[in-house]
């Protein structure tokens, strides 16, 4: 589904997408304060010619193109790919909105059956192809192998059902998106409906018996809860991230043997002047082998057969024969139409294929608009992806169908379009729209062709412009697309660092297009550009500049200089477009001299390059200094002995912001302080003039009203209390990037300010939200998304490890993350140089030397030993040994990240944890492992036998024979592996891109507002801005992106902050699956979705359910990490109150107990967080009837309460009330016998599973660990009423006090 009909929504689509559509109308019209018809949406019945009536939602600013997209999506339409459509007898034309319509709010448009040309004809049997495959991945060539496939579906249905009513408390087919309550009470009414029904019709013996049946499944389906298995210290199976269950269930039934175009083609010219366009070959599934020709006027099977080419129709020639029908059977306009004709097996097949798309979730099967947005998973499907799935002819002429016979002749202007588009207007929000959209199209179709040229250039696909220069130097053109390699080929960095320095501005030049993109200054044009690292070469990609490739004179550089400040440009007009990029960026103007001395006033670096194209627009290029220079770093860390790489150290963009912000807020605090102490003087000095002047007033004759009002109030507040308040604080690009600056300019100063801010407050002050978990990233994309945020560069890795304390237990994890990111990122840099060391196809075997070596040496400590006998002959493969490995890894983090690693620590970091390491270098380099159960250590063969066993689903059943050997073969295989990782393992290398995105700035203001709203408390407000927000994103972006994903989650979560958890839920289902399928199945983001889907469905009442999401999230994270990550501790407390939800009181108390254990061994015993968990760990004690350990527990946590914030502290009355309940029915349990105390204990265990409902009800008593402590006695035992203890015996609480 494309992106340009994303508000164009039949009418049976899900409310969540139609109220997010509505908020955009909402939005238009408080934008336009006109609430005109043409902004209302429109209710159109669209009549085809089948008999299908589609109805369908548009607004205004929709065209005829949009409503023909969704029409041909639709089930009952979706045979139509070439057709036209008419309002009132007349033809529209496709680019016409519906805002210069006469429609009302109910219109009708009739469908007609259009002519086909050769172009229409192949797109829609490309479209029928793409339909039959199902394709749900991504293009491998570009984002690798199993991209973009998601599992949730496997996760919410592990057993393959639509609705699962034994684990699901209620199924979703249920759930309406009003509230929760409202469904509940009306399944209570059918309920009563039927069981008045019922009693007609069975005998009153009849239904206690059904009733314990279903009391039983109840208690099996409670019984046997995801965590009922649960190692707490246990790292789970990779297979957690398997896809293979998952692409099974999305593979669509066959429905037919071949499609493919006829070896005929191309059409005789004879033909073509007769009407046909293309030939076809089919064979269905009943074998039968038909040749098809597509005419203008639709297609027919033709009587050619493989030796014969004969074009007359069939219907024709064979007329009279036996078995032969009528000429009209054999021909149709839609390919659909006939194929169902002439296979009653394709119509079978076709019709539940139907039926299967339209059961998914919608985001689930949708394709993407570009490979390049789906998420690259590390571990792949390993048998699957060795091979095709099945032999299909018209696989390799998927091109041919989707471009035609001229393909190979067909170039873009890729920069023309870019310009065009930028060139749109964006006056109202209708063209904001449509610009941004266009704009991210034609980014990620960019990036992909970037991306698929990069490739051809490392693999030598492409032939160099100049083949005789050096690899280093060779440019290459193909599709309009500028290529070149990230060396200094030409020593223009030779003073920075050489192919350092470049292999840097390189990733630089991407961030400054992408701040100009941002700042879509109208005038000023930047070129489309991508950065590729591919098999250890980085590629750069730009669009070409018109004329740059002609006379120099034509676009001579006229801003900035091209020869490193020898000759300077400093064009007027060039200079004024650039003010606003200045202000933007808080760039100052400043002097350059040139070569011959001459000064030259700039706003940007000189290194940035402005030029006037041979199409009048103005570009700049080489955009890697717009940002400062970190002087501090340059000056201390980039001299001596052993200096950085290179010199071109800049701070981030995200720094300078928040240094000038950071200022900003400073002078404003500073002005507000001097201000006070004038007012304060002031005040002083008018009181004394008033006394003096006290007597002459009364003198005075009192004024009239007139005069007193033209007199001026002086002691009225100024309206502007900020209208002298003045600040400036600008930088200057090239301060310090060549020369020694003197610190008296005030650009210079302001540098070298914002590098000491670095230096001396974000980074420290990250270090410590690191070490208090204030900020707690769980992978090594988490750490850098999160350094970045504060604007802090990768080169502080090793200065964040040495402010985190190694002897601290509580900062382990933490600090084992940042030092595996430095070592990922150290390992990157040597792979990258061993992959230009040998040929592209030792790669593989490269990778899994290294890989061996690096996390495998426990299991092989001499991976070298193994190579081919063609890796061997390759002495930096060869001589490569685990010790040469660290030592090398050793040198390049302290050069990189000047941190002192010691081997010895690194080891032990490693030991257990080699997953996680493993996972970051596969990520880092690309590559592309097979899914299977990586050991680091030699498994005993028992252990391998249960993995077996596991992989082929046959463990704990009596195998029989063929099953045996299949476990047998992999048990030897396994045993027989001699590293942890084999060139076979090594499934992919996938393309790395750095790539200048383009931003929704409408879409971005809607969603930042609802935000603001929302912590305001202005939560109607807030929710309405958010789904504008949201259908702005699917707009611009489409379904299939982050962002649209970040909108469904907080979208999500206001819902559950209103109550309304159904909503919260769905909206967080799409959030789980856009996530999955756009930035990975084990990314940070999608388990906190995971986790967020998890607390929404238990308040639904699906608590089965929402234990299953929250058990895959607890696997995804200690894969991704470790059991001993400080979050894990709420996740744990969260899975004891949903077994408490269940009645299952004695499993969830190893919830509770675990989340104490590692609060304490994180925190400290002496912590808020603590106590409060050993409060609620009392509690669950209680309702086992272990009072004792709950006395312990509630002691603990009063003690801290008391202490740290006094008995009057409402936390500290609680504790104490508790403690004394506690204490005193400790003493009572005590004295019962043991099998009393048992009895005790099955009571509470039965009584709690007879209330288990898979409704999704509310519980007919309240929750137990909320109860007063004598109703939760009361509970425990079993009755109502008792003797009650005398006051002299009942126990002193704390202090002495008595309860």
């Amino acid at each position: 589904m494309s992106t340009a009909e994303k508000t164009l929504l039949p009418i049976t689509d899900e409310p969540p997408t139609l109220e997010a559509t509505a908020a955009v109308e909402k939005l238009e019209d408080g934008e336009t304060g006109d609430a005109s018809i043409e902004e209302q949406p429109f209710r159109l019945m669209i009549k085809a010619p089948n008999g299908a009536e589609v109805p369908v939602i548009a607004t205004s600013q929709e065209t005829v193109q949009d409503i023909k997209q969704v029409v041909s999506e639709t089930a009952e339409t979706v045979e139509y790919s070439c057709f036209y459509l008419e309002y009132q007898g007349q033809r529209l034309d496709d680019s016409t909105e519906l805002s210069e319509l006469d429609l009302e709010p109910e219109s009708q448009f009739e469908l007609f059956e259009d002519e086909y040309t050769e172009r229409e004809a192949r797109l829609h049997v490309t479209r029928l192809r793409d339909l039959l495959l199902g394709t749900v991945t991504a293009s491998a060539d570009v984002a690798g192998l199993d991209a973009g496939a998601p599992i949730f579906d496997t996760i919410k249905h592990p057993d393959g059902l639509e609705s699962d009513t034994v684990a699901i408390a209620r199924s979703d087919a249920d759930d309406t998106p009003s509230s929760a309550t409202k469904g509940e009470k009306a399944k209570k009414g059918d309920k009563a409906k039927k069981g008045k029904r019922s009693d007609k019709k069975t005998s009153e013996n009849e239904q206690p018996a059904e009733a314990d049946d279903e009391a039983e499944k109840m208690r099996a389906a409670a019984a046997n809860h995801a965590f009922k298995d649960f190692v707490f210290d246990e790292v789970p199976a990779f297979s957690v991230l398997s896809t293979e269950r998952a692409m099974q269930r999305l593979r669509l039934p066959l429905c037919v043997r071949q499609l493919t175009v006829s070896g005929w083609n191309p059409v005789p010219r004879y033909r073509q002047l007769q009407g046909d366009l293309l030939y076809l070959q089919v064979t269905t599934l009943e074998n039968q082998s038909y040749q098809l020709t597509c005419s203008r006027l639709g297609f027919y099977v033709n009587s050619s057969s493989l030796s014969r080419f004969n074009p007359c129709a069939y219907g024709e020639t064979h007329a009279g024969q036996a078995g032969v029908r009528s000429a009209d059977f054999y021909a149709a306009h839609s390919l659909v139409t006939l194929l169902k004709r002439l296979s009653p097996k394709f119509a079978q097949a076709f019709d539940e294929l139907q039926a299967e798309m339209a059961r998914r979730e919608p985001v689930e099967i949708l394709p993407f608009v570009s490979s390049e947005q789906a998420a690259t998973p590390w571990l792949v499907r390993g048998a699957e992806n060795r091979g095709p799935a099945s032999y299909d002819a018209g696989r390799v002429q998927d091109v041919y169908l989707r471009l035609g016979a001229q393909a190979g002749d067909s170039m873009r202007d890729w920069n023309e379009e870019l310009q065009s588009i930028r060139e749109m207007p964006r006056g109202n929000l209708s063209e904001r729209v449509l610009r941004d959209r266009q704009l991210h199209k034609w980014h990620s179709e960019f990036a992909e062709a970037a991306i698929r040229g990069a490739q051809a250039v490392v693999e030598g696909e492409m032939p160099a412009l100049n083949p005789s220069d050096a690899a280093e130097q060779h440019m290459y053109l193909r599709d309009n697309i500028f290529y070149s390699k990230g060396f200094d080929g030409r020593e223009t960095f030779a003073e920075l660092g050489g192919d350092a320095a470049a292999h840097v501005a390189t990733g630089k030049d991407v961030t400054g297009v992408r701040l100009l993109n941002q700042l879509d200054v109208e005038g000023l044009n930047t070129l489309g550009s991508v950065v590729v690292d591919y098999r250890g070469v980085r590629v750069v990609a730009q669009s070409v500049v018109p004329g740059i490739f002609r006379n120099q004179e034509t676009t001579q550089i006229v801003y900035g200089s091209i020869d490193s400040g020898a000759t300077v440009g400093s064009d007027p007009e060039f200079h004024k477009l650039m003010e606003p990029v200045a202000k933007a960026l808080h760039f100052g103007e400043h002097t350059v001299q040139d070569a011959s001395g001459a000064s030259h006033t700039l706003y940007s670096s000189v290194d940035v390059k402005g030029l006037t194209g041979t199409d009048g627009r103005k570009y700049l290029l080489d955009l890697y200094r717009m940002t400062p220079v970190d002087v501090e770093f340059l000056e201390s860390e980039c001299t001596g002995d052993k200096p950085y790489p290179h010199k071109l150290v800049l701070l981030r963009p995200e720094l300078v912001d928040i240094f000038w912000e950071n200022s900003v807020r400073k002078a404003v605090q500073e002005y507000a302080a001097e201000k006070v102490k004038k007012s304060g003087e002031s005040k002083a000095d008018e009181s004394k003039a008033e006394e003096s002047k006290a007597e002459e007033s009364k003198a005075e004759e009192p004024k009239s009203e007139e005069s007193k009002a033209e007199e001026p109030k002086s002691d009225e507040a100024p309206k502007d209390a900020m209208a002298d308040f003045e600040f400036t604080l600008d930088f200057s690009p090239d301060a310090f990037a060549t020369t020694t600056e003197s610190n008296e300019d005030p650009l210079a100063a302001a540098v070298r300010s914002a590098s000491q801010f670095l230096k001396n407050i974000s980074v420290p002050g990250l270090a410590r939200d690191l070490a208090s978990y204030t900020t707690s990233p769980l992978s090594g994309d988490a750490l850098v998304t999160a350094m970045h945020q504060r604007g802090i560069n990768m080169r502080y890795l090793g200065r964040i490890a040495d402010l985190l304390p190694a002897d601290v237990k509580s900062v382990t994890n933490v600090r084992r993350l940042v030092i595996f990111e430095m070592v990922a990122r150290a390992t990157k840099h040597i792979i990258r140089g061993l992959f230009r060391s040998v040929p592209t196809y030792l790669h593989a075997e490269t990778f899994a030397l290294v890989a061996s070596a690096l996390v495998g040496a426990r299991y092989c400590a001499t991976p070298a030993e193994h190579l081919s006998a063609a890796a061997r002959a390759y002495p930096v493969l060869a001589e490569l040994t685990v010790q040469s490995l660290g030592a090398e890894i050793q040198q390049q983090v302290a050069q990189r990240f000047r941190y002192d690693l010691d081997l010895d620590v690194l080891s032990e970091l490693v030991r257990d944890n080699e997953r996680i390491l493993l996972r970051e270098v596969c990520m880092k380099v690309g590559a592309q492992l097979a899914l299977q159960q990586y050991h680091f250590v030699r498994p005993d063969e028992r252990t391998v036998y249960a993995e077996a066993s596991a992989a082929l689903g046959v463990s704990g059943a009596k195998l029989t024979k063929p099953a045996r050997r299949a476990v047998r073969e992999r048990v030897d295989a396994e045993m027989a592996r001699a590293t942890t990782v084999t060139v076979s393992d090594v499934m992919n290398f996938v393309a790395v891109a750095k790539v200048s995105v383009q931003s929704a700035s409408f879409a971005d203001e809607a969603f930042e507002a609802g935000r603001m709203s929302l912590e305001q408390g202005q939560k109607e407000l807030g929710l309405e801005l958010l789904l504008e927000s949201l259908a702005l994103h699917e707009q611009t972006f489409g379904f299939l992106h982050p962002e649209s994903a970040r909108c469904y989650a907080v979208v999500s979560l206001a819902h559950y902050d209103a109550g309304e958890a159904a909503l919260a839920a769905e909206f967080m289902t799409k959030a789980v699956v856009i996530s999955e399928r756009t930035v990975g199945l084990d990314n940070p983001l999608t388990i906190h979705n995971y986790l967020n889907l998890s607390l929404y469905e238990h308040a639904r009442g699906n608590t089965l359910l929402a234990l299953r999401l929250m058990r895959h999230a607890m696997d995804l994270w200690r894969v991704v990490n470790s059991p001993d990550h400080p979050d894990l501790a709420t996740a744990h407390n969260n899975i004891g109150v949903m077994l408490q939800a269940l009645h299952l009181y004695d499993d969830a108390l190893r919830f509770f107990d675990a989340c104490v254990t590692a609060r304490e061994r994180l925190l400290g015993p002496e912590h808020v967080l603590v106590a409060n968990a050993q409060h609620t760990l009392a509690k669950a004690m209680a309702i086992t009837g272990d009072f004792a350990g709950a006395v312990q527990a509630e002691r603990l946590a009063h003690k801290f309460f008391s202490s740290r914030f006094g008995d009057d502290d409402a936390r500290s009355k609680e504790t104490a009330e508790w403690l004394a309940e506690l204490t005193f029915n400790a003493v009572r349990t005590a004295k019962l016998t043991k099998s009393a105390q048992e009895k005790i204990r099955d009571i509470a265990s039965s009584a709690s599973l007879a209330h288990v409902d898979t409704e999704g009800k509310e519980p007919s008593a309240p929750v137990k660990g909320s109860l007063p402590i004598d109703d939760l006695l009361k509970f425990i035992t079993g009755s109502s009423s008792g003797p009650k203890p005398k006051p002299g015996r009942r126990a002193r609480g704390p202090k002495g006090s008595r309860r």
